[in-house]
């Protein structure tokens, strides 16, 4: 980093030493607060501040330098929190020879931030306490922790997080008996700077820096704030991530671009369609993930070593052939293609200004330079917007279309670099059997294919108008519509807005082909009625060995004959159906 050109400048406290003011006197056009989450957050009941109640991260601070924590041996100990801190001080704690380990949550265990390790604790000795949180902490005459008081919760309506928040619950109060507390609870940042010299930047509810998810901007002009400070407690791959986007934003910001402007630029890049949710198509057997062996707990506890066993050769080769169901689950906020956005990776064919939205990719104008292809970018359908130059050939499209919708719309066309999962042709989606299910979307992993931003959520039919073609019976790939012959919609009554299939297909009614049916041996019904039927008033039938020989009139009888006219005049004749029940007639003109 200094030899990049930076400076570093150390024992030197923002809000202590040196001033937002100051920073900006000094001529920096920019500044980037990243201070991090140092201060561990308090439980803010009676007693915590006893010597006994410890910080969780100090104790593990100690026991990482292999150091014993003073008077830990022998200790009854309760650790306050559900995170991995509370994880590690709970399993460092029996380590370290303590009497008796106690973690005690306020949530249920599912919702725990640490919930895989739970069982290994147990298994180590802890003892594990859900829904009970803490009402204060009781001392004897000296200030010596003698145990805490608790109070069990209800889970009430989920907050923010989708978990359910907790309330006490009256009347449930209890006491667990302890020598020392190790509150892991969370950190949060120190932002009493904020003030005169500092002014600007505001507070979260949540006790973060605020500033935008995108941009990093707080409200301050200028300032900018990156890293825990701004969304918490993380990990130190989002710490990393954290800064280098805000490296990016602060670039801009410098050269004199409008960060509003570049937000709704992404924000607009981003769709956030509503398609249905599949199953994630895979013929491969399911089979569950291969977990790893451990040692046993009476070896683990009493040392620092990895207790989990890797992989023998057979177990690894069975975990890598295992069906993992990649169908990416970011419909809609796909983080590649807001990276790719972020860092200069998106496509000419994205940015409106270059032919309209149907432009080509310009080598040179990325500096992600290599050997590709200039695609152009399909803007066609209406529903589905195809990128080929994301295309990374994986073939899920073409597996789902052909296997799974049927409409085979897609296919691996051309060899070796030139190789690409497209249409026939390279065609229009309109020129396919396609028929905007969006299954292609919503399986693509990369945003080759996404779906297109649209207005309408639902379809108003006119049934009235509807003349049984089923073409929408064949094309439907979700079975939404279906037809057979023990129901005909023909006959039902078009007045009402809605006609409810399902149930006409339950109901028996009169059609055609049941009317047929039931009428074509009356005659023979009459007569064992004892109805007397004059035959001279009939009309004459010819013998079945006669029907269609050309001799004689009247008509066929039934199964797809023809019937013949007499003098062999001219006919107008109607074909039999399928349905095995229709009789055809012919009369002369």
């Amino acid at each position: 980093m200094t030899r990049l050109g930076g400076k570093m400048v150390c024992n030197q406290g923002l809000g202590r030493d040196f001033t937002l003011d100051d920073l900006q006197y000094q001529g920096f056009d920019a500044v980037v607060i990243a201070i991090g989450c140092y201060e561990t957050n308090t439980l803010g009941i009676p007693g915590e501040d006893a010597p006994e109640v410890l910080d969780g991260l100090e104790y593990l601070r100690t026991a990482t330098l292999g150091l014993p924590y003073p008077n830990h041996a022998g200790k009854r100990v309760v650790v306050i929190g559900g995170g991995f801190t509370s994880m590690d001080c709970s399993r460092t704690s029996v380590r370290q020879g303590a009497k008796d380990v106690t973690l005690v949550y306020r949530r249920d265990m599912k919702d725990m931030p640490a919930s895989g390790e739970v069982h290994e604790a147990i298994e180590e000795g802890v003892t594990a306490i859900f829904q009970a949180g803490p009402t204060r902490v009781i001392t004897d005459e000296r200030g010596n922790v003698t145990g805490v008081e608790f109070i069990r919760m209800a889970l009430g309506e989920p907050d923010v997080s989708g978990r359910r928040r907790p309330q006490p619950a009256p009347g449930t109060e209890f006491t667990i008996p302890c020598d020392r507390v190790l509150l892991a609870i969370g950190q949060g940042p120190e932002l009493d700077w904020i003030g005169p010299g500092s002014t600007g930047p505001t507070i979260t509810k949540n006790k973060r820096l605020g500033a935008d998810a995108v941009t990093f901007e707080t409200s301050r002009t200028g300032v900018f704030a990156s890293g825990d400070v701004r969304i918490g407690a993380a990990t130190v791959v989002q710490a990393v991530a954290e800064g280098r986007r805000a490296a990016y934003a602060v670039d801009a910001y410098l050269r004199g671009h409008d960060l509003s402007g570049i937000k709704t630029r992404q924000t607009l890049a981003e769709p956030q369609p509503e398609f249905l949710s599949i199953v994630p198509f895979t013929a491969e057997v399911k089979e569950p993930r291969y977990r790893m062996k451990a040692l046993e707990p009476e070896l683990r506890n009493t040392n620092y070593i990895e207790y989990e066993i890797p992989y023998s050769t057979a177990e690894a080769v069975a975990e890598s052939t295992r069906c993992l169901q990649c169908t990416c689950e970011a419909i809609g906020f796909c983080d590649l293609r807001r990276l790719g956005i972020e860092y200069g990776t998106t496509l000419q064919t994205l940015e409106p200004q270059h032919h309209a939205g149907a432009g080509y990719r310009s080598v040179t104008e990325n500096r992600f330079t290599g050997i590709n292809h200039d695609y152009v970018r399909d803007d066609s359908h209406a529903f589905i917007l195809r990128e080929p130059s994301r295309c990374i050939d994986c073939g899920r499209c073409a597996n789902v279309c052909a296997e799974v919708v049927g409409a085979a719309c897609y296919d691996f066309m051309r060899i070796g670099f030139d190789t690409l999962v497209t249409t026939p042709l390279d065609m229009s989606l309109n020129d396919t059997p396609c028929v905007s299910c969006g299954r292609c979307a919503e399986t693509c992993p990369t945003g080759a294919l996404m779906p297109k931003p649209r207005v309408l959520q639902k379809y108003e039919v006119d049934e009235s108008r509807c003349i049984l073609c089923g073409i929408c019976v064949d094309a439907c790939p979700y079975d939404a519509l279906r037809d057979g012959g023990e129901f005909e919609l023909a006959h039902t009554s078009r007045e009402a807005p809605m006609i409810d299939l399902m149930a006409l297909a339950a109901v028996d009614r009169e059609t055609e082909v049941t009317y047929i049916r039931r009428e074509r041996d009356w005659l023979q019904r009459a007569a064992d009625e004892g109805r007397f039927v004059d035959r001279g008033k009939l009309l004459p039938m010819l013998p079945a060995s006669l029907a269609g020989n050309g001799n004689g009139n009247g008509n066929g009888n039934g199964h797809g004959g023809h019937g013949a006219a007499q003098g062999g005049g001219p006919a107008l004749t109607a074909g039999g159906h399928d349905h095995g029940a229709g009789s055809t007639h012919a009369h002369p003109k």
